[in-house]
C-alpha cells in the first residue's frame, strides 16, 4: 500500500514538472516575441545583433555583464556612468562619449525580454553564417539581372520578327505574280492594289466595321486615361538628400516608426526632421556609400534650423481621408502593404497606385481577427455571434473590413 502511494506521488510530481516546463517554454516564447517588438522599436536605430552600427554589436551581451547591470544600463546608462562604474566609463569613452537614450518606461521584464531576443537572434545569426559558408548547403546568390540588356534584346528580337514577316509577304507577292504571268493572267500592280483597297473602304459593311473598331479602341484608351488622372504609380522624384531606405531600413534594420514618428499616433506618418537624422549622424561622420557629402547636407539643415525640403511622393487627393494610426494600430497593417518592399528601395518610389478601387479591394479581402481587435467592440461581438452560429450549423464565414463598413463612402469621403 505504501509502495503504491509512493509510485502515485512520483507520477503526479513528474506530470507537474512536465506541465511547468511546457508552461515555462510558452512563456519564454511569448517573452522573445515581446523582446523582438521592443528591440525593433527602441534599439534597432542604433544597434544590430551581429554588427556594429552607432553602438556595439549586441551578440553575447549576456556574457559581458550580469543581468542586474544590464537592466540598469539599458534603463538609464547615464546614471551607471555617473556612479563611476569602470566598465560603463570605458564604454562611454570608447564610443566618443555618446549618450545612450534612457528608457525609464521599460520594466525589468521588458528588458529581460529584449535580452532574450538578442540571445536568440545571435544564435540564429550564427546558424545562418554557417549555412552561407557552405556547411549548411546554402544556395549561392544569383547575380542581379540587367533589365536594360533584356529590354534591348526584346526590342531587337521584335524588330527582326517584323522585318522577317515583311520580307516573307514581299516574297509571297513576287511568287504570286510569277505564277499569274505563267498562267497568262495580268500580274498584280501597286495601282491595282490601291484600287482594291479603295473599293474595300467604300464598302459600307467594311467601313462601318473599321469605324466601330476605331471608336471602341479610342473609347477604351480615353477611359483608361481618365481613370489614371491623379494616380502616380512609379513616381520617383529627385530628393535633396540621397537617403537610402535599402541601407537604413534594410541593411541596418532601423524601424520605420523611429523616423516616421507619427505612424502609430496620428493621421500622418510625418516626414522626419533633421534632428532625427542627427541622433545618429552626430556620431557617424562618414557614410558607407556617399561618404560625407550627403551627411554634410543634413548637418547644414540642422545647424541652420531649417527643415529638409523633401519632395512628397505619396499624396492622396484632398477629398480623401486616410488615417495611418487606424491602419497600423487597429488594422495591424505593415508599411509594405501600401508602400511595397521599402527596405529594398535605394530611392523610394510610389509602389501602389493608391486608387479607390485598390483600397476597396484591400478592404474586401482583408480579414479582421475579432478575437484580438476590439476597435469596433459592438460590431465585433455581433460578428462573433454570427460566426459561432454558423459554426454550429457546420458553416464557416469570414469577416472582412468591408463587412465592418470599410467600403462605405463616408469612411473616406466626409
Amino acid at each position: 500500500m505504501i509502495a503504491l502511494f509512493i509510485i502515485k506521488r512520483i507520477a503526479i510530481e513528474k506530470a507537474l514538472i512536465v506541465f511547468l516546463l511546457l508552461f515555462n517554454y510558452s512563456f519564454i516564447q511569448a517573452d522573445v516575441e515581446n523582446g523582438k517588438k521592443l528591440f525593433n522599436g527602441r534599439c534597432a536605430s542604433c544597434h544590430a545583433i551581429d554588427k556594429k552600427v552607432v553602438g556595439p554589436a549586441l551578440a553575447g551581451i549576456e556574457t559581458r555583464r550580469d543581468e542586474a547591470w544590464l537592466i540598469k544600463w539599458i534603463r538609464n546608462s547615464s546614471e551607471v556612468i555617473k556612479s563611476g562604474d569602470a566598465y560603463a566609463v570605458k564604454l562611454f569613452n570608447e564610443y566618443n562619449k555618446s549618450v545612450m537614450t534612457a528608457f525609464p518606461d521599460l520594466s525589468d521584464d521588458d528588458i529581460r525580454d529584449i535580452l532574450a531576443y538578442i540571445k536568440e537572434g545571435a544564435s540564429s545569426s550564427g546558424q545562418d553564417n554557417q549555412a552561407s559558408a557552405g556547411g549548411g548547403g546554402g544556395v549561392s546568390p544569383q547575380p542581379p539581372v540587367d533589365t536594360d540588356t533584356l529590354k534591348f534584346l526584346l526590342l531587337f528580337t521584335t524588330g527582326l520578327l517584323v522585318f522577317a514577316a515583311l520580307a516573307l509577304l514581299f516574297a509571297a507577292a513576287i511568287l504570286i505574280n510569277v505564277l499569274r504571268s505563267r498562267e497568262g493572267k495580268q500580274p498584280y500592280t501597286w495601282a491595282g492594289a490601291i484600287k482594291t483597297m479603295r473599293d474595300l473602304v467604300r464598302n459600307p459593311y467594311i467601313s462601318g466595321s473599321i469605324t466601330f473598331v476605331l471608336l471602341a479602341a479610342g473609347t477604351t484608351k480615353l477611359v483608361s486615361y481618365a481613370r489614371s488622372v491623379g494616380l502616380h504609380q512609379g513616381y520617383q522624384p529627385i530628393q535633396p538628400i540621397a537617403f537610402s531606405h535599402k541601407l537604413h531600413a534594410g541593411e541596418y534594420g532601423i524601424a520605420c516608426n523611429y523616423c516616421h514618428v507619427g505612424v502609430e499616433k496620428s493621421k500622418s506618418a510625418t516626414i522626419p526632421s533633421a534632428n532625427i537624422c542627427m541622433n545618429c549622424h552626430n556620431y557617424i561622420e562618414k557614410g558607407p556609400k556617399y561618404g560625407t557629402k550627403e551627411i554634410e547636407k543634413i548637418k547644414k539643415y540642422y545647424e541652420q534650423g531649417k527643415p529638409v525640403e523633401w519632395v512628397r511622393i505619396h499624396n492622396l487627393p484632398d477629398f480623401v481621408y486616410f488615417n495611418h494610426q487606424q491602419h497600423v494600430v487597429a488594422g495591424g497593417q505593415q508599411c509594405q502593404t501600401c508602400h511595397g518592399p521599402i527596405e529594398e528601395m535605394e530611392e523610394v518610389y510610389q509602389y501602389s497606385d493608391l486608387s479607390m478601387g485598390w483600397c476597396i479591394n484591400c478592404h474586401r479581402q482583408t480579414e479582421v481577427d475579432v478575437n484580438k481587435n476590439d476597435y469596433y467592440t459592438t460590431v465585433h461581438n455581433e460578428w462573433v455571434e454570427k460566426k459561432e452560429k454558423a459554426k454550429q450549423e457546420g458553416k464557416e464565414i469570414k469577416i472582412t473590413v468591408a463587412d465592418l463598413g470599410g467600403i462605405e463612402c463616408a469612411k473616406c469621403h466626409y
